[in-house]
């Protein structure tokens, strides 16, 4: 096998006992995005990145540094099913007959099904006019579209999992459902060396949004996700983990510390909307609006998200009260 230059070492590295750590770009402001190989009898790629030519040539420059190429992988886990994290998966499987393996929640969103976009646009449609979204803003919705149709090709899942399973073909790894990040939001967990390959759920530099989701039955109510994220946090903080392996920036080594900065900071937040609500009720974008001044416009979808959360969980202590006024929905204390 060839030496690897100082570029690849950068993209490429073994970061636990047979777990490899390739760094692809991506062309989001969240920048390169870690997925991992992890050596079995079989290869395995956990998350594949965007689908994008530079993504896909440091793929294969990777794979070929640790003498194999994406022919040679047999399966490919799916953390969560963000474009920034499946965008290749259909190219991959092209290429190798790889079988695909999620959390079933993934599996609309991963097929890109035509009939459940189209709920999922309508649905976001709908969120944003109840939270006092100006209508200027609701083009949002259609150019998220059209960058999941830049940055990723429909794809199926072949195998579906579920919390506690053993890895298929990787008994040694847990899978563990994590949601809050995403719906289909799933770790791996190895006890034997106590490493958690934490996808979005556990990053060290920045705290993982709790993104809104249509639920998949749109007679259900959708999820709160950012309880669920507290939960799934709380859970982690429960285990014994060495290091985290994430899907963004750098290994993680003192998870319980993070964890617990980051719960505490959910609460500080919660206080900020509280204040922000002192003097009347208002709606959700004119929180946001508040929350992050220089942001929410450019970043509707994150920073809706990140105040409904919070919004939610106040409202779930029964300290926010909420009326609804010719379809928008006002929150006071």
């Amino acid at each position: 096998m060839s030496q690897p230059t100082d570029s690849s070492r950068q993209q490429l590295r073994e970061v636990a006992t047979g777990v490899y750590q390739i760094e692809l770009p991506t062309p989001f402001s969240v920048g390169p995005v870690n997925v991992y190989l992890l050596k079995g009898s079989e290869w395995t790629l956990v998350d594949t990145g965007p689908h994008t030519s530079a993504a896909w040539d440091t793929l294969c420059g990777a794979l070929k540094q640790l003498g194999c190429q994406p022919a040679d992988l047999s399966q490919v886990v799916l953390t969560h099913h963000h474009v920034d994290h499946v965008g290749l998966l259909q190219k991959v499987r092209e290429v190798s007959g790889a079988r695909s393996l999620a959390h079933p929640l993934a599996v609309p969103f991963v097929e890109m099904d035509e009939t459940f976009m189209a709920y999922h646009n309508q649905f976001f449609y709908r969120l944003y006019r109840e939270s006092g979204v100006p209508e200027r803003l609701l083009s949002v919705v259609e150019k998220y579209h059209r960058m999941l149709l830049t940055f990723c090709q429909p794809a199926s899942i072949d195998v579906l999992l579920k919390h506690e399973q053993p890895l298929p073909g990787l008994p040694e790894w847990q899978v563990l459902y994590t949601p809050g990040h995403s719906q289909s939001h799933l770790s791996l967990y190895r006890a034997s060396d106590q490493v958690l390959i934490g996808g979005d759920h556990i990053l060290k530099q920045i705290s993982s949004n709790a993104f809104i989701e249509p639920p998949r039955d749109p007679a259900q109510a959708r999820a709160l996700p950012l309880v669920q994220y507290r939960t799934s946090l709380q859970m982690c903080a429960e285990l014994e983990i060495q290091l985290v392996l994430p899907g963004h920036g750098e290994v993680v080594t003192d998870h319980r510390e993070l964890i617990a900065g980051r719960l505490q900071r959910h609460w500080e937040r919660a206080g900020k909307l509280r204040s922000l609500l002192a003097d009347g009720e208002k709606t959700a974008f004119q929180l946001s609006a508040l929350l992050f001044p220089g942001l929410y416009e450019q970043e509707l979808a994150l920073t809706l998200s990140e105040t409904l959360g919070h919004l939610d969980l106040l409202t779930m202590l029964h300290q926010l009260e909420i009326r609804q006024k010719e379809g928008v929905f006002y929150y006071s204390l």
